[in-house]
């Protein structure tokens, strides 16, 4: 089949072609594109060449956590081999090959860096994985990243070593300023993962730090201010504790967390525990009701309050029963609302 033809028959069966770039697998395509080699069948499904998936994820620059960096290590060894014979053969087929091989190594250094890049885009947009996960795949990643400024010093040599061959100067010339741009390029790369790294890390501790209050705060263990009180975790305010039989005006939930302004006469409850308060608010509703949520804190509030006015003041432990049982599904901002409460997001 020639070039063209080939053209001509993915353009003809682009639409499932890209299904299947988008399914990963498809249960039937066309036997033309089995016969060529686009699909492979494996069990019940087909699935698309890895070399048509490598070479779609570098031209549109995507890089997904099975991405391994490549070194070139075979091709320099061979580009070393081929270089000893050319010195005493001076032959065109060797020579051909060598203008080849050092073409393949500088364009895959091209495409290595737009995969290597993509992948870090990858890590700093996940809003999905946990940060355990992530943090391990950083590593990797600034692991391999570390390799390659190590290797590229031995692919410069070698492509320097091509310089004293007059055919091949000019050529070793051009790629040479592009690869010192692409080392520029793997430093920067370094120092985003290293900060990357860094930041999930604290975000992390940050995380284990705060289910921990929040444990406290649903055991209703008493060390909870003794632990606020602590170097480890410094609070600007005194936090006012609201008793189970205590109940605030609908009104004035603003003042949920913070020190009140005037004494408030305690009413007696008829809920005795937070069993009762999540069979009373419907839990499973409330769920619904926060799925989407841009401030989810102000969300239980006007779902509460709808409900029972009187129960306005437990809206603080339903928060964070939320933060405690469905915390993949939420993103943490730096805002923090009229309640002095900080801003928590439902995932869309």
């Amino acid at each position: 089949m020639r070039h063209i033809e080939l053209l001509n028959l993915i353009c003809r069966y682009k639409k499932i072609l890209d299904e299947a770039y988008k399914q990963k697998k498809l249960i039937s395509v066309p036997n033309e594109l089995v016969e060529i080699g686009l699909f492979s069948k494996i069990g019940n499904f087909y699935y698309l060449n890895e070399v048509y998936l490598n070479f779609v994820d570098t031209l549109l620059a995507r890089a997904d956590f099975s991405y391994v960096v490549e070194d070139f290590e075979k091709e320099i060894n061979k580009l070393k081999e081929l270089k000893i014979e050319y010195e005493t053969s001076k032959s065109s087929i060797v020579r051909d090959l060598i203008f080849t091989l050092l073409n393949k190594v500088y364009q895959g250094m091209k495409n290595r860096d737009k995969r290597v890049l993509a992948l870090i885009e990858k890590l700093e947009n996940d809003e999905i994985n946990e940060l355990d996960f992530l943090i391990k795949e950083a590593k990797n990643v600034l692991k391999s990243v570390e390799e390659i400024m190590r290797k590229n010093e031995i692919i410069v040599k070698v492509f320097e070593e091509f310089l004293k061959f007059k055919e091949f100067r000019d050529f070793i010339k051009d790629i040479l300023v592009d690869v010192v741009e692409l080392s520029i390029n793997i430093d920067a790369y370094l120092k985003r993962l290293r900060e990357f790294i860094s930041q999930t890390e604290k975000k992390r501790r940050f995380n284990q730090k705060l289910f921990g209050i929040a444990n406290m705060i649903l055991n209703e263990d008493n060390k909870i201010d003794k632990f606020l009180e602590t170097k480890r975790f410094a609070y600007k305010q005194k936090i006012e504790v609201i008793p189970d039989s205590a109940y605030m005006d609908y009104e004035k939930a603003k003042v949920i967390i913070g020190k009140f302004t005037k004494e408030k006469k305690v009413k007696k409850s008829k809920v005795k525990n937070f069993e009762e308060v999540i069979e009373i608010i419907d839990l499973k509703k409330l769920i619904k009701n926060v799925k989407g949520s841009e401030d989810i804190f102000k969300t239980i509030v006007d779902y509460v309050g709808e409900i029972d006015k009187e129960l306005v003041s437990e809206c603080v432990r339903v928060f964070v029963y939320i933060l405690n049982h469905f915390d993949k599904e939420l993103i943490y901002t730096n805002e923090y609302n009229e309640f002095n409460i900080r801003v928590v997001k439902w995932r869309a």
